[in-house]
């Protein structure tokens, strides 16, 4: 940094200093008012601080959708829209303006909503928009957006009701398309939903799509049926969906009935590759070694990019090396040219043609700062190059972006822990930025203690050498204490960390996992009693002094389950070890063999990549990495 930028960012700092207490008040009173309106306390009066305060909008949208929650009227339509009207598509007003939506479209205040729901997108809304729409007569071009509406794969709002309805008065809900809605369902592997969309085809047309239907359910023993009828009936894309369903789940199966149905009657060339290539791949992920022969049979027109690198997984899991070379030096170029497939053509060639074969490989490839690239620096027992480089740090132009009012809102927010709104406007404020602005942006975050938003926005900008700034060690004391208590390097829990919830305590997944080292309440309850810690509570996981030492003993626990083998534990740590378990090899395999077969794509690059974190992390402290070929012992029976 300049001198001159010094002296700006302490010209900066000093004014901060002199509003810091003010804000710090306003936040509290702010924070206060906030927790009042979550448990439906009375209002208290504002004080000018908190009126004035940057994201006080956000406490008025939040009474408004409280006060739309319990008792909605006109007089306070007329206050939601007075609040919304001169704020336009702010980030404030966005939850606000659907539940209003929501609300009018449940009142069937058609006058207030129609008007405004014209961009509506949302499922709910766009179904209240229809109701709306034939209430008020407005019929236009309404048969044909219900029918769009109509034919959708999943079940829709019940809002929607009432213009099918108005759809079947019409007689407009042939069977042509009721057996459309039910194929598009089966298409997108809904069949539940299919069933009900049969019920409105004709009973001609009903058999073979509920035939389609068990063949998603059942598959094993839809398909058993198939294999020993074959004079039954089936549409082919029937039969492929059911026996790809159940080369997913049962690969021996469907290895073992694929003659019988390649024998039935009318079975096309294209239907019988399709099957072959289904279970090659189902025999791969199974780690079967028959998946092998499978592959080396496919007709050439089935052999796509996932065939590609499937069969040369299969060939390293079976000790193929020679094999496996060929078909890597099969792949299109721009696959081949992927640092996987160039590690692995080293691989093969080190283990076919020798050592001295593969160096040239070996060298091309240890440059990389990633997995594959310290692998092929271990194999050369070369130093890993991380090629970092701190990125252009322009504090002038970070006090004029810090200045901006979205940005000052995105700030307070975030220092409120309101992290999902402080996002929105975040965005709403950089979004638009060059690659520059956002790497000035990156600093600006980091410095806020916004982590997260500071690594993606390194990534936005195509700004990877940063490596300082993009693996930050935050809450420090709390993991060094959890490394301490678990027996376990904080290196490790700050990647997993990083890996999880890219540092967001309030990080929550699809699974319902939890806080910066995302574990499911009922396995951080368990381990808290063996370890005889903080119990989470119902939040506690968003709390990281609560959450670090569980994650770092649930790390340790896996650790000891499976031998102190790092590659299984986090697999473990991902997938859970119930998965893990048929995983595991009956004779030793080379850790990287076992990594590259997971048949997760989720787990395998979660695995690999917090490999690459530890290296990482090992480097921003200024010490010496541990060599992955350390911690990649063969992975055993047993683990």
């Amino acid at each position: 940094m300049t001198l001159r930028g010094l002296l700006w960012l302490g010209l900066v700092a000093g004014l901060m200093r002199l509003t810091t207490a003010g804000a710090a008040d306003a936040r509290l009173e702010f924070t206060a008012a906030m927790d009042a309106v979550r448990q439906n306390r009375p209002d208290t009066a504002d004080s000018p601080a908190l009126q004035a305060y940057a994201i006080h909008d956000y406490l008025t949208a939040a009474r408004l959708r409280r006060d739309l929650a319990q008792r909605p009227d006109e007089a306070l339509d007329a206050g939601i829209d007075a609040f919304l009207a001169p704020r336009g598509g702010q980030p404030v007003t966005r939850a606000l303006r659907r539940e209003w939506l929501l609300s009018l479209g449940q009142r069937r205040r058609w006058d207030r909503f129609l008007p405004i729901s014209a961009d509506a997108t949302d499922p709910e809304l766009a179904c209240d928009r229809l109701a709306g729409r034939l209430a008020t007569a407005d019929t236009e071009g309404l048969a044909a957006a219900a029918l769009m509406r109509w034919l959708q794969p999943q079940r829709q709002p019940l809002a929607c009701n009432e213009v099918f309805a108005w759809l079947k008065q019409q007689n407009l809900l042939t069977g042509a398309l009721a057996e459309q809605r039910a194929r598009a369902a089966l298409a997108a592997d809904n069949p539940h939903y299919a069933r009900e969309a049969i019920a409105d085809v004709p009973l001609p047309g009903q058999a073979a799509l509920l035939q389609w239907a068990y063949l998603l359910e059942a598959p094993k023993a839809a398909l058993t049926v198939l294999a020993t009828h074959p004079d039954l009936p089936a549409e082919p894309d029937a039969l492929t969906a059911g026996f790809d369903r159940l080369t997913h789940t049962d690969a021996p199966s469907a290895l073992a009935l694929l003659p019988s149905l390649m024998a039935r009657p009318g079975m096309t060339p294209d239907l019988q590759a399709h099957l072959e290539r289904g279970a090659a791949l189902g025999l791969a992920y199974d780690r079967d070694p028959r998946a092998l022969g499978a592959f080396a049979e496919l007709p050439r027109e089935t052999v796509d990019a996932q065939v590609e690198e499937w069969r040369v997984r299969a060939a390293l899991w079976s000790g193929d090396y020679a094999r496996a070379l060929q078909w890597i030096e099969h792949m299109p170029a721009a696959l081949a040219s992927q640092p996987r497939w160039r590690y692995w053509r080293a691989r093969t060639t080190a283990a076919t043609a020798g050592p001295e074969a593969a160096a040239a490989l070996y060298s091309d490839l240890s440059s990389l700062r990633d997995y594959y690239g310290y692998l092929a620096a271990d194999r050369l027992h070369r130093a890993y190059q991380l090629h970092a480089r701190a990125s252009p740090d322009d504090a002038e132009v970070q006090a004029a972006m810090a200045s901006q009012p979205g940005m000052i809102r995105a700030h307070e927010l975030f220092d409120c822990d309101m992290t999902d709104d402080a996002a929105a406007e975040w965005a709403a404020a950089v979004g638009a930025a060059d690659s520059a602005g956002k790497v000035q942006a990156a600093h600006l975050a980091s410095s806020w203690g916004w982590y997260s938003e500071s690594i993606v926005m390194l990534a936005q900008a195509g700004e990877w050498d940063d490596v300082r700034l993009r693996y930050p060690r935050p809450y420090a004391d709390t993991v060094l204490a959890a490394a301490k208590l678990a027996g376990v390097p904080p290196d490790w829990i700050w990647s997993v960390m990083r890996q999880e919830s890219l540092y967001r305590k309030d990080a929550v997944s699809r699974a319902d996992a939890r806080g910066v080292m995302q574990m499911m309440s009922s396995t951080a309850v368990q381990v808290a009693h063996r370890w005889q810690l903080t119990p989470p509570g119902k939040d506690g996981l968003f709390d990281p002094a609560i959450a670090v030492p569980l994650g770092a003993a649930h790390l340790k626990e896996l650790l000891d389950h499976h031998g102190n083998d790092l590659p299984v534990t986090l697999a473990a740590y991902n997938a859970g070890s119930n998965a893990v378990a048929h995983w595991i090899p009956d004779k030793p395999v080379e850790a990287d063999v076992w990594i590259e077969n997971i048949p997760f794509n989720e787990t395998r690059g979660y695995v690999q990549h917090i490999l690459e974190h530890i290296v990482a992390f090992a480097f921003v402290r200024d010490a010496e990495p541990t060599r992955l070929e350390a911690l990649l012992p063969p992975v055993t029976p047993g683990m």
